[in-house]
């Protein structure tokens, strides 16, 4: 990957839906020079999807919090089960792994208050968590999420 790639990929996360002519125009390529760096982007793996960027607000989604679990030593469920598990959670956007106090951070949007309490109280059923720390997200800083380049 070199130096047209990154601005490649730095354009279509700015701008996802830009046609392969203004792409090309701006990364000074032909559009058949431009369309076939796209695609090894895209076969290489770099470029896993493309995907729309939904405001959880305007579809009747507007708490959003960020869930710590910590299942314990108790747990003995391998964590490829645990993952298939929250995979079957409608509220989850995102899931991570982490190192430290808890295993994993789950992004969620729900309804209302009402519907995450409901889903805090699957989550201990279901992954058995020992412990979970929420805390509701106020706003997103804009022009996230993306990748460092």
């Amino acid at each position: 990957m070199d130096q047209v790639d990154r601005k490649i990929l730095t354009i279509l996360q700015e701008d996802g839906r830009i046609s392969a002519t203004e792409l090309a125009k701006r990364i000074q390529l032909s559009v058949s020079a431009t369309g076939e760096r796209l695609r090894n982007l895209q076969t290489s793996g770099v470029i896993r999807h493309f995907a729309a960027v939904v405001d959880p607000t305007l579809v009747g989604r507007p708490i959003e919090a960020l869930v710590d679990i910590r299942v314990g030593p108790n747990n003995t469920t391998p964590w490829s089960e645990l993952d298939k598990v929250v995979a079957t959670f409608p509220a989850v956007i995102d899931a991570t792994h982490l190192t430290g106090r808890f295993d994993t951070q789950l992004r969620v949007t729900t309804r209302d208050v009402g519907e995450l309490d409901e889903l805090l109280a699957r989550i201990k059923d279901e992954l058995g968590a020992e412990e979970t720390n929420t805390r509701l997200v106020l706003r997103t800083i804009e022009g996230f999420p993306r990748s460092a380049l």
